[in-house]
């Protein structure tokens, strides 16, 4: 009897236990391995003026950005006719009614409340589609303002994207209309004949701090317009012609930076390399980003990689540097070994945790550990968009308090 009260609980027991759990007992799970894997050899990159010929986005306006310094923006572009051989039946022509520039504008940076005056000059040298644009190219017009007083203001109480109109002066309609049957065969002759606009803002107050734009060229939003009268069999009729942007134009970008009083971070950094041990500045337009390299690849060499997050705090001196008109990235992206926007060696979009940038590394990570890719070399910080965009952030340095890492887990593979 004695014998039966010992069995019968581990009888019980046993056939309490899940069935699915066993082999847990047989083949233990191995312990998560938590490694940190230094950030080594930071230093800031300070790339050449970019190309801006037929760029995606082109810059327009003024802004003081207390990081970087003064932008200034400016854009110089052809329309196209539209087509070929085109006649504007100019012994026709009773009147031009108005011209409007219609611009959409997709993006700000800087206080949009302050009113922006636009000036619109004509080009007097065509630009080449095989030209050479930087953001410190200069292009030529002939200086007369065909903005119409009190069409001509830009400013935003509350910032959306969209199409904004500016009225020009008519007598650019008219030269438009009259011109040349020659200049009107096909787009290459009217380019020729009209080279195009130069197009920038600046604030109506010398020096405030206003704001800068990006606008769309491609949009089919963005075009000259011409609203004129023309008489046909003996009555006026009222007509309208769309010089829009297409790819038989060119376009280009001016994007230039100045320094008024004590420098701003960014030229602090670029001539005290000491600095970078503490703050780092990571901006686009003229851009501005971090190199660095990780050490430890060794210690997770042939292990599952459960995660790898990349964890980089920003500067919390800088804070003050941050609002809604000058605001950082929406994100910041890693490439490997390479300092060009090249898609193959992205290795990550990070996205801001409150004060931390984060990346999610696990996939790339988990390759390297497995032998599948060799660790970079270097790795390279640029906000996404780095060109066409004018936020930037300020991130803490391998020397501070609260310092950059990437943290690794994993398990020991069984043998």
């Amino acid at each position: 009897m004695i014998r039966w009260i010992r069995i019968v609980p581990l009888l019980w027991a046993t056939a309490c236990r899940n069935p699915q759990r066993m082999g847990e007992e047989l083949f233990p799970p191995p312990p998560v391995q938590v490694d940190t894997l230094l950030i080594t050899s930071v230093r800031q990159v300070f790339l050449a003026p970019p190309s801006t010929r037929n760029a995606p986005f082109v810059f327009i306006g003024e802004a003081e950005d207390t990081l970087v310094g003064r932008w200034k923006g400016g854009w110089a572009t052809q329309f196209s006719l539209g087509g070929q051989n085109v006649q504007f039946f100019a012994s026709e022509l009773v009147a031009v009614d108005s011209v409007v520039l219609e611009l959409f504008i997709a993006s700000s940076f800087g206080d949009i409340s302050v009113p922006l005056r636009l000036r619109v000059t004509r080009l007097i040298q065509p630009l080449s589609s095989a030209g050479t644009y930087t953001t410190e190219s200069t292009f030529l017009t002939d200086g007369q303002n065909l903005s119409r007083p009190g069409w001509d203001s830009l400013y935003y109480i509350a910032f959306s994207p969209g199409v904004r109109r500016f009225h020009l002066d008519t007598s650019l309609g008219r030269a438009l209309l009259t011109l040349p049957a020659t200049a009107l065969v096909n787009d290459a002759a009217f380019h020729s004949a009209f080279p195009g606009l130069y197009i920038e803002a600046e604030p109506f107050s010398p020096g405030a701090r206003s704001a800068v734009y990006t606008v769309f060229p491609r949009s089919p939003s963005t075009l000259l317009r011409v609203y004129y009268r023309e008489r046909i069999q003996g009555q006026e009729a009222p007509q309208r012609y769309d010089f829009a942007i297409n790819d038989t134009c060119v376009w280009a970008y001016r994007l230039t930076r100045s320094v008024q009083g004590p420098p701003p971070l960014r030229d602090q950094l670029e001539i005290d390399s000491a600095l970078w041990a503490s703050r780092l500045l990571i901006g686009g337009g003229v851009p501005v980003g971090v190199t660095f390299e990780i050490s430890g690849w060794e210690r997770i060499q042939r292990r599952p990689v459960l995660s790898a997050q990349l964890i980089w705090p920003s500067d919390s001196g800088s804070r003050g540097a941050f609002s809604a008109f000058y605001t950082r990235p929406n994100s910041i992206v890693l490439y490997a070994d390479t300092s060009d926007e090249v898609a193959s060696a992205a290795w990550g979009i990070g996205d801001f945790r409150n004060e931390e940038a984060l990346w999610d590394l696990t996939a790339p990570v988990q390759e390297v550990a497995l032998g599948r890719r060799p660790p970079p070399h270097r790795f390279y910080l640029w906000p996404a968009g780095r060109t066409y965009t004018l936020q930037r952030w300020v991130a803490v340095g391998p020397g501070a308090y609260t310092r950059p890492y990437l943290i690794v887990n994993s398990v020991e593979p069984y043998r």
